[in-house]
């Protein structure tokens, strides 16, 4: 049983916004992918089938039905308007001067049909400074912050050498519609959704984007264990220090390991050194260093600079002894944040998502494709289904017209039901316990906040946190009530600290559950059942509870009882590998990548399953794995890699399609010092015609060589020279005009500066100021889709610790105030 109803979703989008229509699809709508005559141009995007056709075609266009319309054609609007009247959903990638032309706005497809979704993905929003500004992937990845985090020394910041903005924000329109649909399932009313690619992307630099806005800036890239003077990097994930150093040869590849301090995660690298004594290597005078109070020791000047590069050295030469399979092993015996960096071919052979079942295969002979499968795994059978491959071309009208339009022909439409706007939101009266931690799981309870639930985040004061620990901070001050990337994905919720390793503690939690319509937990796979808290467990007592468990490699498989953070998610799907330079090591995405594209895939399903429990009644239990999350983002590579082998290589800021297209040095601040720069493609030849004429360079633009994308990508290396030298005499700003102003995509990589005063950003109102109990105020940002029926509301700040244990337990659970006091006289409520 599909988890959505057959609601009739109609994809307008291209390749920018096929894997929104394909997650709807896989849960169970019916989505049809309007084409024009001459194709989707997401059916010439690389990589190619050898055969013809895509691959990014396959595996994002999979589950949908086709139909051509030629929307530049009276005719063809004709048709997408009367589609439009009997559609749920209705899905656009166009900007506002184009569905204007069209007559395809929200307004007008609202007007005619008041029930219907309008979900806009654009690269700036709908409507600003910036909306009708031309774009990239590698420019809104420059324009929504991630591509400044990207750094390998001087050298200008990277991409991901495949495209991902897009897909990111393709998954927040899915999410987006998701919740859409629920409100109208309470007021009878569509409405307009409007995602914003830039705004998407912020959550993809944890938190940096927030370090202006919250008063810590400045703060210098990572030397070994160290942030800079007192600021040291106690992340699991390593995400402030230098991604070199967390990069180790073995002999047959290269590991992700980062020496992990501090209370949080500092028992990890203890875990390391016991491998490394019960194998015999040297460690000398480190035999004994406690890297869980390790900073003390950094702060004070014990542990110097040298000391730790010379026990790097001794990790250095063990692990260079190791083969990939060996530290895998490890990882799992000793529970070590120490993984290999996979290649395609790594993963497309892996046996945890063999024993999963992930990879699947649909179509049959010269169709027949093998891509990612589930995002998620699901209690319910058949809940998730691979119905059909990617549509041939207007593969399906003739069934579409009969069963969308048919019944239009015959008689009047019945009248609906119809509310005026109510004050409300979609979750409103939904309760959530949120037993999650860092990033992965508190995003998902964060989402559902925003939009009207009651959600209650448990954590301890003793145990702390890792995103407590991370920056940026309040004012720059480190303490774990300042992370302004705690605050970010905390804010909202009602904060409760308690021992859970105490019996008496998970009755607490147990309690909780009862109250809960919904569990969000991230803990290692297996502790929930051991403490009898598992859905499996608490499912025939309470049949309407929703679970998402959400993990490095789900709960199922050889490798499921892997410790990680998103960074050890994305070396095992892959991410690692492709990020740097072709010339040097692969440095991986900034920070915990996964983390980043995982709480995407949870939302959208578990609003899917929020959406069957109000029809039916029945919870579900939902499992997400991280890697499988972010093997989905390079399904097209994956779908290559099954059928040919191939492997996909690092690239620098180069595209396997599209030059010149790079990030290049402009002028550099004229007050810091601090290098700027401007990320610059071109993807189609009227805007090459439009570079070479901001360059002044009539050579190249009479060059009949260069009148291609096929010939500019041969002499990408001398296009790209052009442009830099150009650039290098203006600043990040200067260049961004006169190219904008031309119609060429360009942006500076933008800082946290740049996106805290960006004026898109800005007209969108997505940096919020909220309440916070110890500062006061401070600020965060809102949600990644703006409804305009029922928008979002952020009434509170993250709570500190403990800030609502007696309201919660006296309020919300029943106990009686002597209760209280005694759980907190025993010291269970910390």
């Amino acid at each position: 049983m599909a988890l959505l109803p057959p609601l009739r979703v109609l994809d307008l989008s291209d390749e920018r916004g096929l894997v929104a229509g394909r997650v709807l699809a896989d849960l169970g709508a019916d989505v049809v992918q309007v084409e024009p005559p001459a194709g989707s141009s997401a059916r010439r995007r690389v990589p190619h089938r050898p055969g013809g056709g895509s691959y990014y075609w396959a595996a994002y266009a999979a589950n949908k039905r086709g139909i051509v319309a030629d929307l530049d054609d009276p005719a063809g609007q004709d048709l997408v308007r009367r589609l439009a009247t009997v559609a749920d959903v209705l899905i656009t990638t166009d900007g506002p001067a184009v569905t204007a032309r069209r007559g395809l706005t929200p307004e007008s497809l609202l007007a005619a049909n008041c029930r219907l979704v309008v979900v806009s993905l654009t690269g700036f929003g709908t409507t600003g400074p910036k909306a009708d500004w031309v774009h990239s992937d590698l420019t809104l990845w420059a324009a929504g912050g991630p591509l400044h985090e990207h750094r390998d020394g001087s050298r200008p910041p990277l991409r991901i050498s495949i495209p991902q903005a897009y897909l990111h924000g393709g998954l927040d329109a899915a999410g987006g519609a998701l919740f859409a649909l629920l409100q109208r399932d309470i007021t009878g009313r569509g409405q307009h959704v409007d995602v914003s690619v830039q705004a998407s992307l912020g959550a993809a630099t944890l938190g940096r984007v927030l370090g202006h806005a919250v008063g810590d800036v400045g703060t210098a890239s990572a030397k070994g264990l160290s942030l800079g003077p007192k600021r040291v990097d106690q992340s699991g994930s390593g995400s402030g220090t230098d991604p070199a150093l967390k990069k180790w040869p073995c002999r047959d590849g290269l590991i992700e390991f980062h020496l992990s301090i501090g209370p949080a995660s500092g028992r990890f690298t203890n875990n390391f050194l016991d491998w490394m004594k019960t194998e015999g290597a040297p460690l000398d005078r480190f035999a004994d260093v406690d890297f869980v109070a390790l900073p003390e020791r950094m702060e004070s000047g014990e542990f110097t600079e040298d000391d730790g590069e010379e026990l790097r050295g001794l990790i250095g030469d063990f692990l260079a002894t190791k083969t990939k399979a060996e530290v895998l092993q490890a990882a799992l015996q000793y529970k070590l944040l120490c993984v290999p960096i996979a290649t395609t071919t790594d993963v497309a052979t892996s046996p945890q998502l063999a024993a999963r079942n992930y990879f699947r295969t649909v179509g049959e002979g010269d169709r027949a494709v093998t891509v990612p499968g589930p995002f998620a795994q699901v209690s319910e059978p058949d809940a998730w289904s691979l119905r059909r491959p990617a549509p041939l071309l207007g593969e399906h009208a003739d069934e579409v017209l009969a069963e969308w339009l048919d019944h239009r022909e015959s008689g009047p439409v019945p009248a609906v039901q119809v509310t005026e706007r109510a004050p409300g939101r979609p979750l409103d009266g939904l309760k959530v316990l949120d037993l999650s931690w860092v990033v992965a799981g508190p995003v998902i309870g964060r989402a559902l906040t925003d939009f009207g639930a009651t959600v209650i985040r448990v954590e301890s004061s003793t145990h702390i946190e890792t995103a407590r620990f991370m920056p940026p901070f309040q004012n720059g001050v480190v303490h774990p009530e300042n992370s302004a990337l705690y605050s970010e994905w905390n804010t909202g919720k009602y904060g409760m600290t308690i021992d859970l390793r105490a019996e008496r503690g998970r009755s607490i939690a147990r309690d909780l559950i009862a109250w809960a319509d919904v569990v969000i937990e991230s803990y290692s796979p297996g502790l929930m059942q051991r403490w009898g808290m598992d859905y499996a467990s608490l499912a025939p007592d309470r049949p309407d509870l929703i679970m998402l468990s959400t993990s490095i490699n789900g709960q199922t498989g050889p490798l499921s009882g892997l410790a990680g953070y998103g960074n050890i998610g994305a070396a095992l799907s892959g991410f690692q590998a492709i990020v740097g330079w072709p010339d040097g090591s692969p440095i991986g995405p900034f920070g915990p990548y996964t983390d980043y594209v995982g709480p995407r895939f949870s939302i959208a399903t578990l609003l899917a399953a929020i959406d069957r429990r109000r029809r039916t009644g029945l919870g579900l239990h939902i499992d997400v794995a991280q890697v499988e999350a972010g093997v989905w983002l390079q399904a097209p590579e994956l779908a290559d890699n099954l059928a040919n082998g191939t492997v996909l290589e690092r690239l620098g800021n180069a595209d396997r399609e599209f030059a010149p297209h790079g990030v290049f040095p402009c002028r550099p601040d004229p007050r810091t010092g601090a290098g700027r720069f401007v990320a610059v493609a071109v993807t189609t030849d009227e805007q090459w015609q439009a570079l070479v004429a901001v360059l002044g360079r009539a050579d190249l633009a009479a060059d009949p060589e260069l009148r291609t994308p096929v010939g500019r990508l041969a002499r990408s290396t001398e296009l790209e020279a052009a442009v830099a030298d150009w650039a290098a005499l203006r600043s990040d700003g200067e260049a961004e005009a006169e190219l904008q102003a031309a119609g060429v995509p360009a942006h500076r990589s933008a800082d946290t500066v740049a996106v805290c005063t960006d004026p898109q950003i800005e007209h969108r109102g997505h940096l919020i100021t909220v309440p916070h109990v110890r500062h006061g105020s401070t600020v965060v940002e809102g949600p990644r889709y703006l409804l305009s029926d029922c928008p979002a509301r952020v009434d509170r700040g993250a709570p500190v610790f403990g800030q609502d244990n007696r309201l919660v337990l006296t309020e919300f659970l029943g106990y009686s105030a002597e209760q209280v006091d005694e759980l907190q006289a025993a010291d269970l409520l910390r």
